[in-house]
């Protein structure tokens, strides 16, 4: 399914950004999952990946629930990166390319590098979430209680700490989602350095902020969804994500 755009080139020296339609969105989610129908061994089996690593990570801190919300939170900042496989499935259809299990691990040998410096920085974002929760959690000692009660779930129901919580978690997650939202499958396609990445990435949000805000939004419904449902969701969830990033990228920077 095509979508019709309205161009506006804004700099000879950088990438073009589109106008988005409204129902671009939903328009991404059918084509990735046209990707999945046409690609499912090899992207349900990077979407076992994710589905392993959020039961380790909430196997290895179950008795520290503020070490749980930080590492799974945490995780899902810097899932782009590990969506690369995902991305390059996309463009291989696209390029009419042959798509397998080999053609994933050139995926890295090609561009790895400048991905994995991508995921250095939200890396390092993630580690400051880390440390911003902890800080939450100290400002939210005086309605929590002795620090010894942060071993337990309830502690982490506290309202004063949720709301905390929830604010600063909301503008940290917008900031990467900015950032990132077209910046790997960018970097996956385009011979650019990471700074111009990150700068499109933003100038697509700039241009299209009620759009680019319904696809942060489903990203975020759809990925709750997928670990609600014991993580297995993201079986499923994280292909068609990956996947449809991919289409969001060639929708809002030409070519």
């Amino acid at each position: 399914m095509d979508t019709t755009y309205s161009d506006t080139l804004n700099s000879s020296s950088t990438p073009e950004i589109r106008t988005l339609s409204e129902r671009a969105p939903y328009e991404w989610l059918h084509n990735g999952w046209q990707d999945f129908r046409q690609a499912t061994l090899p992207s349900l089996t990077l979407g076992l990946l994710f589905v392993v690593a959020g039961y380790a990570l909430v196997s290895a801190s179950w008795n520290t629930p503020l070490l749980t919300i930080t590492f799974v939170t945490g995780f899902l900042l810097i899932a782009p990166v590990f969506a690369l496989g995902f991305y390059e499935i996309s463009r291989r259809i696209q390029q009419d390319e042959p798509v397998g299990f080999k053609s994933l691990a050139y995926s890295w040998r090609d561009h790895g590098w400048p991905v994995l410096l991508f995921g250095l920085v939200l890396g390092m974002v993630m580690v400051a979430w880390g440390r911003l929760t902890g800080l939450l959690v100290a400002l939210s000692l005086p309605t929590i209680g002795p620090f010894n009660d942060l071993l337990s779930w309830q502690a982490l129901t506290d309202p004063g700490f949720m709301v905390l919580y929830t604010v600063v978690g909301f503008a940290l997650a917008a900031l990467v989602f900015s950032i990132s939202v077209v910046s790997i499958p960018m970097l996956v396609e385009s011979k650019i350095d990471v700074i111009t990445a990150a700068m499109t990435s933003l100038r697509v949000v700039h241009k299209n902020p009620g759009v680019m805000a319904r696809w942060a939004f489903i990203i975020a419904l759809l990925t709750i969804v997928g670990m609600v449902a014991g993580f297995i969701g993201l079986l499923i969830i994280m292909p068609l994500l990956g996947h449809a990033s991919w289409h969001a990228y060639k929708a809002a920077v030409a070519d």
